[in-house]
C-alpha cells in the first residue's frame, strides 16, 4: 500500500481506511445492515454494527461534505506537509 501510495502522489493510508469510508458510505446511503455485512465479510451482524458505531460523528460529516461538492468548487494548493499540490474546498 505503502508503494501504491506513493506512485498516486496521496499520503499513505491503510486498506482498513478503505473498509471504514465504504461502510460509512453505504451506511449513509440507507443500504441495510445485511448487505454491508456481507459485503464487509462480517459473520456477526453484532460486528458490523460495532464497526459502524466506530465511525465517528466527524468522519460522516467529513464524507458528506466530498459527496456534496462539485468539482468546480476545488481548488489546487500546496500541501503543509510534504510541498506538494492537493486539494481542498473552497470557502
Amino acid at each position: 500500500m505503502d508503494g501504491l501510495c506513493k506512485k498516486a502522489g496521496v499520503r499513505c493510508f491503510q486498506f482498513h481506511a478503505l473498509r471504514h469510508s465504504a461502510a460509512s458510505l453505504m451506511e449513509s446511503r440507507n443500504i441495510p445492515i445485511g448487505s454491508i455485512q456481507r459485503i464487509l465479510g462480517h459473520s456477526s451482524r453484532m460486528t458490523t454494527e460495532i464497526y459502524l458505531h466506530q465511525i465517528a460523528q466527524a468522519d460522516r460529516h467529513a464524507i458528506k461534505v466530498l459527496e456534496q461538492s462539485d468539482s468546480g468548487d476545488f481548488l489546487t494548493h500546496e500541501s503543509h506537509t510534504d510541498g506538494k499540490s492537493s486539494l481542498t474546498q473552497s470557502p
